[in-house]
């Protein structure tokens, strides 16, 4: 099958989202709502009226940002579905972070003794039915202790970082263990699905992969490097593939003796353009994060037309639908949140 057959499926499907996209011009209108709810109302004649419309009463921020979030996995779900079979492993990382995200959202509140019905508020089901997973999330969802959410998981890929993880909450409560070998895990996952995509199609998604997995890796090892942790412990959590990073470039940001010695080694890499110092290590990290995403979409901007019969096409609209939810996520956070 020709590459253009193959993502002539997709590509009706990217037009058909793109046109649902939301205008400059609507934006705009957006940012000039005076509350909560007159936003909502802006946003009838739109593609998130659907979710919007199943928000109950009374409107808060924290349900207008789940319907926009509901939104943006159920426009990912349907580009998925329409790609090509070697495209659709990587594409499925999409949604695979929000598996990611969950796991640690359930670690989190059942360590803060929530309810199953707090947690379940927290659950985007879409994902499970996607991964087919939901019966596995639901008695996750009920159970009461953290040993019994990590058997949940037991048979599956989470079983294996969520007991390292373990191992370490048990020395010292903190759920914060469970993020970093999930997050690994996840990383490690992407890198392995780049690896599997046809040789043609990896430069497509070279750069989308690249951004991710090594910002990743650099901004964990600083952040690291900010809270004197051991550099045994950083060799732990950090995924052990790169792009455009190299093994003794990553072992010298590790074995770093503090926080400014490891920058400096970053402000002599690939990525130096990404870090300027800052008041304080916190805030240049934060920096950071914000200059990878932003490069991100610029990229998916750029190459929204160039890139047609390949794996960037998908990427690219998927980076910009993101884009989009984060934008009226934030508006909805300029009023107060209940």
């Amino acid at each position: 099958m020709s590459q253009t057959t193959q993502y002539a499926s997709v590509l009706a499907k990217i037009g058909a989202e793109k046109s649902k996209l939301l205008s400059e011009a609507k934006l705009k209108v957006l940012t000039e709502s005076s509350s909560l709810t007159e936003l909502a109302v802006q946003l009838r004649d739109t593609s998130y009226q659907e979710q919007i419309a199943k928000v109950p009463l009374p409107l808060t921020t924290r349900k207008l940002e789940r319907a926009f979030y509901e939104n943006l996995i159920d426009s990912y779900i349907k580009i998925i579905k329409n790609s090509s079979k070697k495209a659709r492993k990587y594409l499925d990382l999409y949604i695979l972070r929000f598996e990611v995200e969950q796991i640690k959202i359930l670690m989190k509140a059942t360590s803060a003794k929530l309810s199953p019905e707090q947690k379940q508020s927290k659950i985007f089901f879409s994902v499970e039915d996607y991964q087919k997973k939901h019966a596995m999330v639901e008695e996750a969802v009920k159970a009461s202790t953290i040993n019994q959410v990590i058997h949940a998981f037991k048979g599956t890929e989470y079983w294996s970082p969520l007991n390292m993880g373990l191992k370490n909450y048990e020395e010292n409560a903190s759920t914060a263990c469970f993020d970093v070998f999930v997050d690994k895990f996840f990383y490690e996952k992407l890198y392995d699905s780049y690896s599997c995509l046809p040789r043609k199609e990896k430069p497509y998604a070279f750069f989308y992969a690249s951004m991710e997995n090594d910002g990743f890796t650099l901004l964990t090892i600083l952040r690291g490097k900010a809270l004197n942790h051991e550099p045994n412990w950083l060799r732990l959590v950090i995924p052990q593939n790169y792009f455009n990073l190299n093994k003794s470039t990553v072992e010298a940001l590790i074995s770093a003796v503090d926080f400014e010695s490891a920058l400096k080694i970053v402000l002599e890499s690939y990525y130096c353009k990404f870090f300027l110092k800052a008041q304080n290590p916190e805030e240049t990290i934060a920096n950071a994060g914000k200059a990878f995403k932003k490069a991100v979409f610029q990229h998916a901007e750029a190459s929204a037309i160039s890139e047609t019969f390949n794996i960037g096409s998908p990427l690219a609209f998927m980076t910009r639908k993101e884009a989009e939810v984060f934008n009226l996520t934030a508006l909805s956070l300029a009023f107060p949140r209940k």
